[in-house]
């Protein structure tokens, strides 16, 4: 959301927060950069969701500990509530922390395009029951592994994982595969992008970077391969910082690494 934000597109954050601490820096930090909370619930008592990971020398993540269980709040009732302002979206980014049935209710409900993040192995299960509906999805080798049944090793694979994702019914299908950059399908053409050279400090948060900018390029009607090359630029953009988003990101800046003349 902070990345689109930074990217020109106004945003609303549909979630639930505790009624602690993180919850108060969530609300500042999102005040100062525009990022609408106004459709946030509050779960009494709770823990707001924390993660917390530990990047060996090269800036990659070893290990990490989250506690997502606030999520578990975020049920189709509490989306029903919700439903007119999701529908008045240009799109709806959800990830797996949310409960498989809420993903099911957003699949049957909302009229919005719909654009998903697997966030883990372990999670991305959840997504299965609105593959049909999704206008796009991203996830990494194992996550598309467990999605699909094929084995991925290296690029091998890769590109009978993503018809079988099309085939499930999602429209734009980004695999992650690291160092080898992403493979993109949709109906029409396939490829690997590969990574754009930066220095890399940081690699949390590239993911959710190249989400944010290839769901900016599919909006503006750019081809998958396009938003393949965005989204691979936000993220090379992204892992030069410390930070999970880059505080200087915005599109005159995606655009040069990208090596596109305009985007405003």
């Amino acid at each position: 959301a902070e990345n689109l934000i930074r990217l020109g597109m106004p945003c609303r954050m549909v979630t639930v927060l505790g009624d602690d601490l993180h919850a108060a820096t969530i609300r500042e930090h999102c005040r100062s950069i525009s990022l609408d909370l106004t459709d946030c619930g509050v779960a009494p008592g709770e823990k707001s969701s924390t993660y917390l990971c530990i990047n060996d020398v090269s800036g990659d993540v070893m290990t990490a500990i989250a506690d997502m269980a606030v999520c578990e709040r975020i049920t189709p009732d509490f989306l029903a509530s919700r439903l007119d302002v999701l529908n008045q979206a240009a799109f709806v980014i959800l990830d797996a922390n949310i409960p498989a049935a809420s993903a099911a209710f957003l699949a049957d409900w909302c009229t919005a395009p719909l654009i998903a993040d697997t966030v883990s192995i372990k999670k991305a299960e959840r997504l299965s029951p609105c593959l049909w509906k999704l206008e796009a999805i991203k996830p990494n080798r194992p996550e598309a592994e467990m999605l699909t049944g094929v084995t991925i090793r290296g690029t091998d694979g890769v590109e009978d994982a993503g018809k079988v994702l099309l085939e499930a019914g999602v429209r734009h299908v980004f695999i992650s595969l690291g160092s080898q950059g992403v493979y993109y399908a949709d109906r029409s053409a396939c490829g690997i992008q590969p990574c754009l050279p930066g220095r890399i400090v940081n690699t949390n948060g590239c993911g959710d970077a190249f989400l944010a900018a290839a769901a900016l390029a599919l909006y503006r009607g750019m081809d998958i391969a396009g938003a393949a090359l965005l989204g691979q630029a936000c993220s090379s953009i992204c892992a030069e910082v410390e930070s999970a988003v880059h505080p200087a990101l915005d599109l005159k800046t995606l655009a040069r690494r990208a090596g596109i003349r305009d985007l405003a």
